[in-house]
């Protein structure tokens, strides 16, 4: 694979007349380490894929998330390490300043770093932590550029671990903040009859609420997983999204995500729970329980425990990320969900390719004979809509369908 990005050595006569010129060289750099475990569990060919997706953002952001004169290279061939050496401020007589590399780090890790993050999909689920950091070449005649410059590209490296820890801890008491004041939003997402879009019911979706910093759900439950507080988050959700459950109709299922640890919340049964029910209005057969396939398989005698009990209620189960890779689906055709949510990268381009076809078929058909209904998430288009539809699928979520809806914030 050619790459259109060159190691920094090539342009070392460039970089080392700018930096005798100026003085000095601000330089910030953009760590994608963690792709290489794509390389290690997939190989090089999807590791080149998502390579050149990275080239591609990279191109695409010049001229907006960094300036078309700053000097892009990597820290060797094939390396992971992306450096941008700046370009000097506007006023060409002024030097760039600590204060200036920190803004360009903010606005790297705000908008640049999350895109390239995004490159890893399918094969990162969750987008995978691109560190930044910056650091500063001072000239030296008795040193050799090159010398000077890979010292910077180290402090641009430590800099970036510490400027993380600091994050972290920012990060830390945003999430404490949302999870104390209750500072969420629940957006709820019709899913929908692929045939005459009738309504089946609602998946409720939670994020930070404006303002917040957690914005994003990936934003929001990365932050709470990273710090532990997945199941205090997750309890939240899961009553705001049933107390707000009277923005959707009255006869219409809502599908609330949830963790297995929560299953066992003293809240979440008994007394508490048909108090909480008939404050929220909602009955018990409206419910639907949606937990993932990995985290069914990896808790498979407490979620057969939690099914037990809820069903005696009225609530059903529904299996989320079928198919996600987990190669559970003899254990959870045992337990008989009563819907089966296919995992949205098979759902993606399913019309033409042939391995996500025969794994929906085969989906499809475990659904049909343990009686469960099958949806398909993340459905984007009307290809992908028909050929679910022709290959027996009934119901369906997705941009194509409708999008969440927040209500007013």
């Amino acid at each position: 694979m050619n790459e259109p990005i060159p190691p920094y050595h090539e342009r070392i006569p460039e970089l080392a007349a700018e930096l005798a010129e100026r003085g000095s060289l601000g330089l910030v750099v953009i760590d994608t380490t963690a792709f290489t475990i794509i390389e290690d569990e997939y190989g090089s060919d999807a590791y080149d894929e998502v390579r050149r997706r990275t080239f591609k953002t990279l191109a695409e952001q010049r001229g907006k998330d960094y300036r078309n004169e700053d000097v892009l290279a990597l820290d060797k061939p094939r390396g992971h390490f992306f450096i941008l050496f700046l370009e000097r401020k506007r006023r060409r007589t002024n030097p760039p300043t600590v204060g200036d590399l920190k803004a360009v780090r903010t606005r790297l890790v705000t908008s640049l770093a999350p895109n390239i993050a995004r490159a890893a999909f399918p094969y990162i689920k969750s987008p995978p932590l691109i560190e930044v950091g910056y650091g500063m070449a001072v000239y030296n005649p008795l040193i050799h550029p090159e010398r000077i410059l890979r010292r910077a590209v180290t402090e641009a490296l430590d800099m970036a671990a510490y400027a993380r820890r600091g994050d972290q801890i920012a990060v830390r008491e945003k999430l404490q903040d949302v999870i104390l004041r209750e500072r969420v939003v629940t957006a709820y997402q019709p899913i929908m009859e692929l045939k005459d879009r009738t309504v089946l019911g609602f998946e409720a979706l939670s994020r930070g609420a404006k303002g917040t910093g957690l914005e994003s759900a990936y934003s929001l439950f990365g932050a709470a997983q990273e710090h532990g507080l997945m199941v205090e988050l997750d309890r939240l959700c899961r009553r705001r999204a049933l107390l707000n459950s009277g923005r959707i109709p009255s006869n219409a299922k809502i599908f609330v995500n949830t963790l297995p640890a929560t299953i066992r919340d003293p809240q979440f049964r008994g007394k508490p729970l048909i108090d909480f029910l008939d404050r929220a209005q909602v009955s018990p057969d409206r419910i639907v329980i949606e937990i993932t396939e990995k985290l069914v398989i990896e808790n498979y005698n407490l979620f057969r425990e939690a099914m037990a009990y809820f069903t005696d209620l009225g609530m059903s189960f529904a299996v989320d990320d079928v198919g996600a890779g987990y190669s559970g689906l003899e254990a959870i055709s045992r337990l008989k969900p009563h819907y089966l949510k296919i995992d949205i990268s098979l759902v993606r381009d399913v019309h033409v390719s042939l391995v996500n076809r025969e794994m929906v078929k085969a989906i499809i058909a475990m659904g049909h004979g343990i009686g469960s209904a099958v949806i398909a998430e993340g459905i984007h288009t009307e290809d992908e809509a028909l050929a679910l539809q022709t290959m027996g699928i009934d119901w369906g979520q997705g941009y194509l369908l409708a999008r969440p809806d927040a209500g007013p914030e």
